[in-house]
């Protein structure tokens, strides 16, 4: 289990506000419309230490975190907290016309199996996880009507707060919700607002673990370092070194 050096101290944060609670983020986010908010372009930058991250728990026997770097990405073990392997993105997700991923999340709800999409610029690719096979190439704008980026940075699906899987994309500052199953844009909040207590002002990358906490954990990265937000409960964990966090992955060291 990976363990955080910096934590809360008593429990000034241990948990926020009852109206930033994400079970309220649906109020919240209506009450704001993407008129007032900023553009939302994207503010990653190139290079980013984690630009991209997703899990998969298809191919092997305990669930794989995949981060990418600019055309690279390493296999990380979750449950074993080892660094497996390295590999060229060409190489493991043929077909696929990026060179770099800009952020990545797994949908098991439209297609018979798991679907990874992808991320770069204004574009996303869909490829099948167990087929490893490219499917297809989209605009944001066409796949994802109302979202108000012309970029992702960052993205997860959160499947405990509402009836139905929601879809978080973050770009600069900003994040929006959409629901999976009706592709419908629910509303854009600020990353400030929305995750009290992360150090971060923009994400480079996020996934769940649901193997190490009896609550689903997010696991936010921001250049050399990430941070650990309990989702059930709304609260700030604690911040890492990647390094420390994931040792072995040849990114930023």
């Amino acid at each position: 289990m990976k363990k955080l050096f910096v934590l809360i101290l008593g429990g000034s944060l241990a948990f926020v506000n009852q109206s930033c609670q994400k079970s309220n983020m649906k109020d919240s986010l209506s009450a704001e419309t993407p008129t007032t908010l900023e553009s939302g372009i994207s503010a990653k930058a190139a290079g980013s230490c984690y630009s991209a991250t997703y899990v998969d728990t298809w191919h092997y026997a305990t669930p794989q975190l995949y981060i990418f770097h600019d055309n690279q990405y390493a296999r990380y073990d979750v449950l074993t907290n080892t660094y497996k392997s390295l590999n060229g993105i060409a190489n493991g997700y043929p077909g696929v016309p990026f060179s770099n991923f800009d952020a990545a999340y797994v949908d098991t709800w439209h297609y018979a199996t798991p679907q990874l999409y992808i991320f770069n610029g204004n574009q996303y690719a869909r490829y099948d996880i167990l087929a490893n096979t490219y499917q297809s190439l989209n605009s944001i704008a066409n796949g994802y009507p109302g979202v108000p980026f012309s970029s992702i940075d960052a993205a997860y699906v959160d499947t405990w707060h509402y009836a139905t899987p929601q879809l978080y994309l973050f770009s600069g500052t900003q994040y929006a919700r959409y629901d999976i199953l009706t592709n419908t844009f629910m509303g854009v909040n600020s990353i400030a607002n929305g995750y009290p207590g992360v150090p971060f002002s923009t994400f480079n990358a996020t996934y769940v673990d649901t193997w190490h906490y009896p609550t689903p954990q997010l696991y936010i990265f921001n250049g050399t370092q990430y941070a650990r937000y309990d989702i059930l409960t709304n609260t700030f964990m604690g911040v890492n070194s990647n390094a420390n966090g994931y040792p072995g992955v040849p990114f930023c060291q």
